[in-house]
């Protein structure tokens, strides 16, 4: 009997584990549903620590999703050209996302996963990388101003 019980009791806590954890969507898009251009949306994103995010290019555009900032520890990632992933964001603290095709452009987006402990480094960061954009200087300033 015991050497059931201990397996069952294992599988049953990392069956609970996953339960909790929750995966978001993130459509990458050429026109977003309030008509700007170059778009990741939702653009601001506040998951839990552990949960997955899963990036879906809505057209063929050669839409990229690439992490150009984590949290210290944590795995970056870099899809290929209109492909879906699905990262799971495992550190606390703030993720600035790119596309890097469309980067130049502003289509940027903002992760918060549990605590921003890393964000005065994401804004610091995100200012180097808006300083670069032709248009769009503004979005990573704006999502990063909802990071609580």
């Amino acid at each position: 009997m015991k050497k059931i019980t201990i397996p069952l009791a294992v599988l049953l806590t990392f069956l609970s584990v996953s339960a909790w954890s929750a995966d978001h969507e993130v459509k990458m898009m050429t026109q977003g549903s309030d008509g700007q251009t170059l778009v990741f949306e939702p653009s601001f994103l506040k998951v839990a620590v552990g949960d997955t995010v899963t990036f879906k290019p809505m057209q063929k555009a050669g839409h990229t999703s690439y992490s150009i900032f984590e949290p210290e520890g944590a795995k970056p990632w870099k899809a290929q050209p209109d492909s879906e992933i699905t990262v799971k964001l495992d550190k606390e603290g703030v993720y600035l996302v790119e596309c890097f095709v469309h980067k130049t452009l502003g289509m940027v987006a903002v992760i918060q996963a549990g605590k921003p402990v890393n964000l005065e480094a994401a804004k610091q960061k995100a200012a180097e990388e808006s300083a670069k954009m032709a248009v769009g200087k503004d979005r990573f300033a704006k999502e990063l101003a909802l990071v609580k």
